[in-house]
């Protein structure tokens, strides 16, 4: 009897170390002014082919490639784009497609883009450019 007592208790022992882990975890707490939230922004968008230059102003935009749709829209312009994995590719935008030697390229308040267009967050005010241009290695 006194064994069943000591393998019940242990039974517990291991049961009670291995839920605490996770019974115990702190989690941090994060104030109201870290929380980021998906807002929309207003922010201009230019539309520059090499050969023209469109501004189109107040657009309503979460991201870089939400802003060049809504701009897209408002031009009455096709846009072709891809998915993958590491976020959205603009294949063409109206009648201006992607070569060897030129792509549409976007830049957020005259720096280039280093995510996604659908992955870089915008804020009111910002300028977004996209520019069918030579790509370079910066």
């Amino acid at each position: 009897m006194r064994k069943k007592i000591y393998i019940v208790l242990a039974v517990f022992a291991i049961l009670f170390v291995f839920y605490s882990k996770t019974l115990f975890v702190r989690t941090p707490i994060v104030s109201p002014t870290e929380i980021k939230t998906n807002t929309t922004s207003s922010v201009s968008v230019i539309l520059d082919t090499g050969s023209t230059i469109a501004t189109v102003s107040a657009v309503s935009a979460q991201n870089a490639f939400q802003a060049l749709s809504e701009a897209a829209k408002k031009q009455n312009l096709a846009l072709t784009t891809k998915q993958y994995d590491f976020g959205v590719f603009v294949e063409q935008v109206g009648t201006f497609a992607n070569t060897k030697e030129k792509s549409w390229i976007y830049f957020v308040n005259g720096k280039s883009g280093t995510v996604a267009a659908d992955k870089q967050n915008l804020n009111t005010g910002d300028m977004v450019e996209w520019k069918y241009i030579t790509p370079t290695i910066e």
